[in-house]
């Protein structure tokens, strides 16, 4: 830890951000002073204050308090997509780099198929034909997401297989399965885990994005883009209800993005010797 922080002054304001969000999203629906879901018009659109730190929206619920338990809702959202794709993705990409021949052309024109579409636009349709709720929004953004985690798993299995230790393995009669449970993906989990780290703020922004436009999270869930969307009408007359809504999803972007960054630096032996 000590090793990563020195690398990067980042690496510091990663993990803050990232322990901030993280802290928010398992402890937020405890900490907020008010009810994230309860309307209190005779308070609708106070400004920040002792009593409503971030303010109200048009029908009077707290703002900070609906911030903390958006927290949960993109992290959650976020650890279900990545585990849905990373599941699917590399054991696809494994299996096609570890056999090749027909086995990969087939799994890997299936998996450019889905690449052909722009992600958000595709998840945007899945959610369409599927139906507007966040559980649906989850299922589209993992079909959008494990195409990319099979073309990683593919390249990296197909170099491994060129390596000397995986050429003793089938010397020795192992069988493939074996070969790419106890071998290749040892080695590549490091690599799938930075990908990870990168990709949970792009989820997170996705999943604001499809809420924005109605595709996602439905009221009265306190979800940051369904939050943005509400407030488009007030933000000249009250901006708060926008500010802070779009400032927590962009600080929890840039805090995965910045870790997945410094986890890329650190892990990789080249990019750490640059540095040094």
């Amino acid at each position: 830890m000590r090793r990563f922080l020195r690398q990067s002054r980042l690496n510091g304001l990663a993990l803050v951000l990232v322990a901030v969000v993280l802290f928010a999203a398992v402890f937020g629906e405890w900490l907020a002073p008010h009810s994230p879901r309860k309307q209190n018009l005779a308070d609708r659109l106070q400004p920040p204050s002792a009593t409503y730190w971030f303010g109200t929206d048009d029908f009077g619920r707290d703002i900070f308090s609906r911030v903390l338990s958006g927290a949960r809702i993109s992290v959650q959202v976020a650890l279900v997509v990545l585990t849905i794709a990373v599941s699917i993705g590399t054991v696809i990409g494994a299996v096609a780099g570890l056999l090749g021949g027909w086995v990969d052309a087939v799994l890997m024109r299936l998996t450019d198929v889905f690449l052909a579409f722009p992600a958000l636009i595709l998840a945007s349709a899945i959610s369409v034909a599927l139906g507007n709720n966040l559980t649906n929004t989850m299922l589209a953004l993992s079909m959008v997401y494990w195409p990319w985690y099979a073309r990683l798993a593919r390249g990296q299995v197909m170099a491994l297989a060129q390596r000397e230790f995986i050429q003793a393995a089938r010397a020795l009669g192992m069988s493939n399965s074996r070969i790419l449970w106890r071998h290749m993906l040892r080695n590549i989990l490091p690599i799938l885990l930075v990908q990870m780290s990168l990709d949970v703020g792009y989820v997170v922004l996705y999943t604001s994005a499809l809420s924005f436009l109605g595709l996602g999270a439905q009221r009265p869930e306190p979800e940051w883009g369904l939050m943005l969307n509400d407030s488009r009408k007030f933000v000249q007359t009250a901006p708060w209800t926008m500010l802070y809504p779009g400032l927590a999803l962009t600080l929890t972007v840039l805090g995965f993005n910045l870790l997945g960054d410094g986890l890329r630096d650190y892990l990789d032996p080249q990019l750490r010797h640059q540095r040094v």
